[in-house]
């Protein structure tokens, strides 16, 4: 690989020395402005995926504001029918769970209680009583620290629901004026500079389209995995669990328990066992997931190795916490297509 020869050319190295000021900058305030920012950005994607049909609307002779509407209407209509098909499936294995719960939970209790009494009248050195009693107590503890983080987790997620709330509204806006934002973009840019900037635009949409591919391909990994692996456990309702799982999967945390939570209601009402099973193949899909098959097929679609994806992934989460962890590979993936060309008419 041949690396730029910059020692000897003070015009190249304050090139790099502003490029390097530009990502560092970049990144500092994405972090300072996360809460502010991160509604922006979902309302910039969320336009994104709708201006295809709002155009497509508009082509038809309808008015622009109507062809929002009407864009915004078909979505929710969507979303509608996918939670009426799917809650009234879900308030009847949650029924289901509630008759089992109280009978699990008291064969747990005398399991426990049988085993505790067999462990006080065994004949064990005190040195290892104390040890065990002591092992007891550090998982006691870190169960604790559990509860403590999951709590936290909930909190953190708050931003992500304002983000939420406010980004259709945000992105109506964009729709709506779109002609007139691309207008005084190109007024802005210098005349010098329309042709690499329209090139520039093209790759950024080329790298969003190929996460989406990713994302379709992950999350259809997931769901196939999830069914086969209910199927295979014998637990009902297999083909819609994986539609559970595939439909989830793209929000991370929420998606692996929304996803896992059927198959296991479903598991307890048949043996203990069979949930345990379900439990530990729902981890082991996620962590494929998280480590192997989602770097590689996102790094693949998106053009970046696995390695940045999974750096990228654990400093969206840092940055800005659940909405971060959305935002992480697109957000990458358009760096990526900017540094490129900041590098090919700066540096070069």
């Amino acid at each position: 690989m041949r690396y730029p020869n910059i020692a000897g050319n003070p015009r190249k190295f304050y090139r790099w020395g502003l490029l390097a000021v530009f990502v560092v900058g970049v990144v500092g305030i994405l972090s300072a402005a996360r809460v502010v920012l991160l509604p922006f950005l979902f309302a910039i994607i969320l336009a994104y995926f709708l201006a295809p049909l709002v155009e497509l609307f508009v082509k038809h002779r309808i008015h622009r504001v109507p062809a929002i509407l009407l864009s915004y209407a078909l979505v929710v209509l969507i979303l509608a029918a996918t939670v009426v098909y799917m809650v009234p499936l879900w308030v009847q294995e949650t029924g289901k769970m509630i008759h089992v719960v109280p009978t699990l939970t008291k064969q747990i209790q005398l399991s426990w209680n049988y085993w505790l009494k067999r462990f006080h009248q065994a004949p064990i050195p005190g040195s290892v009583r104390k040890a065990i009693d002591e092992a007891g107590i550090r998982w006691e503890n870190k169960l604790f620290s559990l509860t403590r983080q999951l709590v936290s987790a909930v909190f953190g997620v708050l931003p992500g629901v304002l983000s939420v709330v406010v980004s259709p509204i945000l992105a109506f806006y964009l729709l709506k004026d779109m002609d007139r934002i691309r207008e005084r973009f190109w007024q802005v840019v210098p005349i010098r500079w329309h042709a690499p900037v329209y090139v520039l635009a093209l790759d950024v949409d080329r790298a969003l389209n190929g996460f989406i591919r990713g994302q379709l391909l992950v999350a259809l990994f997931v769901g196939i995995l999830s069914g086969l692996w209910v199927g295979f456990l014998g637990i009902p309702l297999a083909l819609l669990i994986g539609a559970i799982a595939a439909l989830t999967d793209v929000i991370p945390y929420v998606g692996p328990i929304a996803g896992a939570v059927p198959a296991v209601m479903l598991g307890l009402e048949q043996s203990p066992i069979k949930a345990l099973y379900a439990v530990l193949g729902f981890v082991a899909i996620h962590q494929l997931e998280g480590t192997v098959i989602g770097p590689k097929i996102m790094g693949d679609s998106v053009g970046l190795h696995p390695l940045v994806v999974i750096f990228a992934i654990l400093v969206g989460g840092e940055i800005g916490g659940l909405a971060g962890l959305l935002l992480a590979v697109p957000t990458a993936a358009v760096v990526k297509v900017i540094l490129g060309h900041l590098y090919r008419h700066l540096i070069i």
